[in-house]
């Protein structure tokens, strides 16, 4: 990947027929001479909010509770898509397959990889020290950058690059609120360093792998129950439950939008005390990392 400012993809197809937007962010004003931007993720859409203040007009195509994997956009979002100037794109497993469709929905569309500098890791969906075992579960890389501080850093740095490139005459404006934003980063950042110091364990147990760069970043090893997006065969269900007896692990992060069942069946189980539901969707990125942090905290200690 290149370490450069993101690569703008002009893209020129046919434009589809388009009527009316999407409902935007939280007391957002439009003006007319807003950029209307999409987003993948409602993190980045908080980000983009942020920077771009007033100026912006964004949707984000998924929100709480939202699966990326199997997203599928709605008649509105589309609409919506069709009257975007910008799309910015983090990597998300649908863009693969949507991100086509768009630009054929819209040709004025520009697409900006936000990601671009952004160091992202093979996802393993069952770490453990097994690394035999490992070798046959790393598939590709995983997408869940925007829960980490450190690159929600550099995606705000790309961001803005972004909007200055579209709109250089309130440059002043965008370097200004990425300054502030880049605090709020930091801020969470000294917080989690404080709720992770010193953990008894370093093992958590989360049904789907979505903590794996916040993990590495803390030296956490991320136990998945999920193996390749899939419930655990009975082999790989019993060595789950012996990892967690080995560790003392008492505590289990379930995603909104996960079955509550077969989280509390498994925490049966296991013995496991308290399930954390947790929400990588969620728009709210400042309020939504300390909270996890603060579910990481109790379930290492």
């Amino acid at each position: 990947m290149k370490k450069i400012l993101p690569i703008l993809l002009v893209l020129t197809l046919v434009l589809a027929g388009c009527s009316s937007t999407p409902n935007n962010s939280p007391d957002q004003a439009e003006t007319k001479n807003q950029l209307s931007v999409s987003v993948s993720i409602a993190s980045v859409q908080w980000l983009v909010d942020k920077i771009g203040g007033d100026l912006v007009k964004t949707q984000s195509l998924t929100s709480s509770g939202d699966d990326p994997h199997t997203y599928e956009p709605t008649p509105n979002q589309m609409t919506a898509i069709a009257e975007s100037d910008l799309y910015l794109t983090v990597g998300v497993e649908f863009e693969e397959v949507w991100l086509p469709k768009f630009v054929a929905a819209n040709q004025k569309l520009t697409v900006v990889d936000i990601s671009e500098g952004v160091e992202r890791y093979v996802m393993d969906d069952h770490e453990h020290d097994d690394h035999d075992h490992e070798e046959h579960h790393h598939h590709g890389f995983d997408p869940h950058i925007w829960l980490s501080p450190e690159r929600m850093k550099q995606i705000a740095e790309n961001v803005t690059a972004t909007l200055i490139q579209f709109d250089p005459e309130n440059t002043t404006v965008y370097q200004a609120n990425l300054q502030n934003v880049l605090l709020e980063i930091n801020d969470v950042e000294a917080k989690l360093d404080e709720l992770l110091a010193n953990p008894i364990r370093k093992q958590f147990l989360i049904v789907h792998p979505s903590l794996g760069y916040l993990a590495n970043s803390y030296g956490l090893d991320m136990l998945s129950v999920e193996i390749d997006g899939q419930e655990p065969s009975p082999a790989q269900l019993a060595e789950i439950l012996h990892l967690s007896e080995e560790y003392g692990i008492h505590a289990l992060f379930n995603q909104l939008g996960t079955s509550p069942v077969n989280a509390q069946t498994l925490a049966n189980q296991t013995g496991i005390t308290q399930i954390f539901e947790i929400d990588p969707m969620q728009y709210d990125w400042q309020a939504n990392m300390l909270q996890i942090g603060e579910f990481l905290q109790i379930a290492l200690n």
